[in-house]
């Protein structure tokens, strides 16, 4: 088995992996286009922000899994990884704290103007007239957009901060806002109404694109903190920016539109020569635990997959199958048997989805479930019963 590796991790790492893998190429300078050359021969591929686009999973010849060393898996074709069979996993909520950490530091540079400051000082201005001007934060009402595990470090840090916090997410409840000390806003559009600051922790997905749009920008409340350390796209940066530059709001950016593809390179974006605003280069995620906690993780899922063939945090199993029905089919575990149902469903024409099988205590008996798109005719499940040496009882439920 061979493993790419086509970014940087740190080298106890890539020696760890040495002894869990045949093979391992450490190339972490690939780009997108070169990964192309490399992907030949690959089982396994590592990958940070290098992009995999859909020539080079085309080009994989032997490609089984694709490890995004972090959590959002945007630079990764999950159309074409999906089509062509290959997993395709992250390594979630292990900078969920970092993120959070830098939320609140980029609300306190925005409100303190602390950048502003340090440059004056930098360039022998002393004005304490001038910086001493700010609103503070206790007592804000500080909106959260998105209630994952990076949201829930937020309202931790921000109610430390006495502020007092609402929320809204698609999956939160009553009662599971009360569990977090926040109060539920109904919508998205009402929390905007009543924050002082809000803060985008939300991933990326056409549902979710400009989430903050132009027209919610119109109506956030004169003076308003905009926080985003999500996704560039989800608030539509140049609504932002004329705000920003007309004075109306203020922002706190980890994430852009557009960012540049690689680690060092010129931006350019509708923010650039705004000014009133405070900025940092994408790098939540980016402090020594949540990285190492991060390359970690992608050992163990590695190791899991060579050990076992399990396959961890797996991010491109369908959610919902053209399923219609399940046959659950209780059996005796002998040789032969599921082979057999399979076959009378694909003489019958019948697509299955998933199957699963399950051993009872003492390996005797067990029970397929097997998701169907059409309901089998009776004859056919008539010839499944009709093996009595093997079949003990055969069932079918719409889903």
């Amino acid at each position: 088995m061979k493993l790419l590796i086509a970014d940087r991790l740190p080298k106890d790492h890539v020696e760890r992996l040495r002894k869990i893998v045949d093979e391992v190429e450490y190339n972490p300078d690939l780009t997108a286009e070169t990964l192309v050359e490399h992907i030949a021969g690959v089982n396994i591929l590592v990958v940070r922000s290098t992009k995999v686009s859909p020539s080079a999973i085309e080009k994989a010849d032997s490609l089984e899994l694709i490890v995004r060393s972090g959590a959002g898996t945007e630079n990764i074709d999950m159309g074409t990884a999906s089509a062509q069979g290959i997993f395709v996993t992250n390594c979630p909520d292990k900078n969920s704290a970092a993120v959070a950490e830098l939320t609140l530091g980029l609300l306190l540079a925005v409100d303190r103007r602390i950048p502003d400051q340090a440059q004056a000082l930098k360039e022998g201005e002393w004005n304490k007239k001038e910086f001493a001007k700010a609103d503070g934060l206790k007592g804000k009402t500080f909106g959260v957009v998105g209630t994952g595990p990076i949201g829930n470090e937020v309202i931790k840090r921000a109610k430390a901060f006495d502020m007092l916090v609402i929320a809204w997410s698609r999956s939160l409840t009553e009662e599971k806002a009360q569990k977090l000390g926040v109060t539920r806003a109904a919508t998205i559009d009402e929390l905007l109404g009543r924050c002082d600051i809000v803060s985008f922790h939300v991933a990326y997905n056409p549902e979710t694109r400009h989430l903050l749009s132009a027209e919610r920008i119109a109506k956030l409340k004169t003076g308003t903190i905009v926080l985003n350390t999500s996704r560039g796209a989800v608030v539509d940066n140049v609504a932002l920016a004329e705000a920003v530059r007309q004075g109306r709001v203020r922002a706190g950016l980890d994430v852009y539109e557009n960012e540049p593809a690689e680690g060092e390179e010129q931006f350019h974006n509708a923010l650039s020569n705004v000014p009133n605003w405070v900025g940092t280069h994408h790098i939540g995620g980016s402090t020594d635990q949540a990285q190492r906690a991060t390359v970690d993780e992608t050992v163990r899922i590695i190791e899991t997959y060579v050990e076992t063939g399990d396959v961890e945090n797996c991010v491109d199993f369908a959610k919902d199958t053209p399923a219609a029905y399940e046959l659950m089919v209780r059996h005796y575990d002998k040789i032969g048997v599921l082979t057999r149902i399979l076959n009378d469903l694909r003489e019958s024409n019948i697509n299955v989805h998933e199957v699963h099988n399950v051993i009872f205590e003492g390996a005797k008996a067990a029970v397929a479930t097997i998701q169907l798109d059409t309901y089998p005719a009776e004859e056919v499940l008539n010839k499944i019963s009709a093996r009595k040496d093997e079949i003990i009882q055969v069932r079918i439920v719409r889903l």
